[in-house]
């Protein structure tokens, strides 16, 4: 497997605190089937503000060590970027860090609201080649309210990637129910772990996959074929998304309709 989404390079973020914490994550993502992992620590201007070279620097130094330590894992670079107005400004100057120096870029949304400014960065993004992926947006709350918006956003070729956490629970009930809701209906294509720590949202990759398959069968293989695409830098598989409905419960539909008699609607 193909571990797209961790914090795995210490001294950068808020991920692992040291290169000895980052090896007991890796070590457990060995023993989870993880063979491949690309360091997405978060590029958020004014607090966590990256350069490529400081995260090769790192990468480089992590993966000797887990050579030392005979393991058989991967670290490939790239960021997790939050989204600003200006990203395609930056991204035309070569300002970003996208994964495994593909086309793909990795980017966080805000948790709270949808920036009326988005549709513009993900034009300008396209424009000039790059493929935006966005990370868990079974997280954001403006995602729970209205899943739809990934919709129309995956028919223009944008792509979303599930935290394996996020089925199992670790993030609560509203955020598994979002993403179950996203994987029934193809609004998601990719799944990562977003590993921070080994106790803090630790690797949890082989379990997410376990409760990705008994939700979608065989077709999990596509999930796991597309993060070997993704590093590539081939075409992502996508599935035709699917429009979400939401159901009616009978409890509000009782009082809906009790309503109408009171006002004479019927």
């Amino acid at each position: 497997m193909i571990d797209l989404h961790t914090h795995i390079l210490p001294g950068i973020d808020d991920g692992v605190k040291s290169y000895e914490e980052a090896l007991m994550v890796i070590k457990e993502a060995e023993r989870q089937g993880i063979e491949k992992m690309v360091a997405t620590p978060h590029d958020l201007r004014g607090n966590y503000q990256l350069n490529m070279k400081k995260i090769k620097e790192k990468a480089a130094k992590l993966q000797t060590m887990i050579s030392k330590e005979g393991l058989d894992v991967q670290v490939l670079t790239g960021a997790e970027t939050y989204v600003t107005p200006d990203l395609g400004e930056r991204a035309a100057k070569g300002l970003v860090i996208t994964i495994n120096d593909s086309r793909y870029l990795l980017l966080e949304l805000p948790f709270g609201y949808l920036p009326n400014y988005i549709e513009d960065v993900f034009y300008d993004l396209q424009v000039l080649g790059y493929i935006p992926i966005i990370s868990h947006p079974e997280r954001y709350r403006w995602v729970r309210e209205e899943p739809n918006y990934l919709y129309n956003w995956v028919k223009q070729g944008i792509y979303f990637q599930l935290n394996a956490g996020s089925l199992l629970g670790h993030f609560g009930s509203k955020v598994q129910d979002t993403a179950e809701i996203l994987v029934k209906h193809n609004l998601v294509q990719l799944i990562g772990s977003d590993v921070h720590s080994i106790d803090r949202r630790s690797v949890c990759l082989e379990q997410g996959v376990k409760r990705l398959k008994g939700l979608v069968g065989n077709d999990v293989k596509f999930y796991l074929q597309n993060a070997g695409l993704v590093i590539n830098d081939e075409e992502v598989e996508c599935v035709a998304p699917k429009y979400y409905k939401k159901t009616v419960k009978v409890f509000d539909n009782f009082f809906v309709n009790k309503l109408k008699t009171a006002l004479g609607w019927r």
